[in-house]
């Protein structure tokens, strides 16, 4: 019983960290597709990563995992935002939200 219920943990477990790696994956490929485009194209590729996956979908939310995704969520955010700053010579805050009411393809 007791190795059947290890066994099972330990799957879980290789299943929520790869899920995390995907995730992570996910958000540098946003960032530098985003650092390689457009105000447009970064728009949308910060959209992407607003809500790719939020917490709490594929990682418990609050877990080490979940806490580690959302801080690599956070930088790509961060650093989209600032290349849009930059691209478009405007200042919007730091809410992805507004960058991507005003240049994300509707």
């Amino acid at each position: 019983m007791l190795y059947g219920c290890l066994f099972w943990s330990y799957g879980w477990l290789k299943i929520r960290v790869a899920f995390a790696s995907e995730q992570t994956q996910i958000f540098e490929e946003m960032r530098t597709q985003a650092l390689q485009s457009d105000a447009t194209g970064a728009a949308g590729c910060l959209e992407y990563v607003v809500g790719y996956y939020p917490s709490g979908s594929k990682q418990e939310t609050g877990s080490r995992l979940d806490r580690m995704v959302e801080r690599e969520r956070a930088l790509a955010v961060r650093d989209i935002v600032a290349y849009l700053r930059t691209k478009t010579g405007q200042d919007l805050g730091e809410s992805p939200e507004a960058w991507i009411q005003k240049y994300a393809k509707k």
